[in-house]
């Protein structure tokens, strides 16, 4: 269960990254792949590492013409401990080999080195991973990063079932678009073991719950399920600050 951040130990800036504001649509494109990458902070570090993001990192972002996107994501509820996710767009891995190369003659231009900033963000975190997935326009609708919750549920499913899942979960997007269910999904090209991954957003935690009270009647959720080793959520919200196009 989520340890929470207490806010009196925070700047004044940093409660207003805290703070849940409407986004820019981020619905994906073909040929999208984006980059998570999940932090998990020293105890009352987490104000420094955002001052370094939105100090150092964001402008850099911000002038790469290479990457399509930007989201910060922070923990609501979640059963794995996390900080903060921040998700990166690109068209496709080759985007994202021409976006290491502009952001590393960008941050030279100003007198330092993208490994220098990433290492400042590394001395004040605990742990970290990268996933990346190649999303699937067909498989949602909407843009979930725009309402105040954002969950994301891993799969993984069983072996050779693949093409089995992504039928029934087309059925399942249909499903959602007509009830207005803002939802999007990627295929893992890096991972632990996971195969894809769904973004879905809600107005509320009450929200959350009838969504997977709704769905369990779906028979193409029930066929998903059946071919499902194992699943893993995370509910988070979009940090208004850390927001690129």
């Amino acid at each position: 269960m989520r340890r929470f951040l207490s806010t009196a130990l925070l700047p004044p800036f940093a409660l207003t990254l805290l703070v849940a504001a409407p986004l820019r649509a981020q619905t994906p494109t073909e040929g999208e792949v984006r980059q998570l990458v999940t932090f998990r902070f020293l105890p009352e570090r987490f104000a420094d590492a955002l001052a370094i993001y939105q100090g150092e990192a964001l402008p850099l972002y911000e002038s790469d013409g290479a990457m399509l996107s930007l989201r910060g994501l922070r923990e609501v509820e979640s059963p794995e401990p996390l900080d903060l996710i921040v998700v990166r767009a690109f068209n496709g891995m080759s985007g994202m080999d021409r976006s290491n190369a502009i952001l590393s003659r960008l941050a030279t231009e100003r007198g330092t080195s993208i490994g220098a900033i990433y290492g400042s963000i590394g001395a004040l975190t605990a742990s970290h991973d990268d996933q990346l997935v190649e999303m699937l326009p067909a498989l949602g609708t909407g843009d979930p990063a725009a309402k105040r919750l954002v969950a994301l549920v891993w799969y993984r499913t069983l072996a050779g079932e693949q093409e089995q899942f992504e039928r029934s979960l087309a059925e399942l997007a249909s499903w959602e678009r007509r009830g207005g269910i803002a939802a999007s999904t990627g295929r893992f090209l890096v991972s632990d073991g996971w195969t894809h991954l769904r973004f879905l957003g809600f107005d509320s935690l009450g929200a959350y719950q009838q969504y997977w009270s709704d769905v369990a009647e779906i028979r193409a959720h029930g066929y998903m399920e059946g071919v499902t080793a194992v699943r893993r959520e995370a509910i988070l919200a979009p940090v208004a600050e850390l927001s690129i196009r």
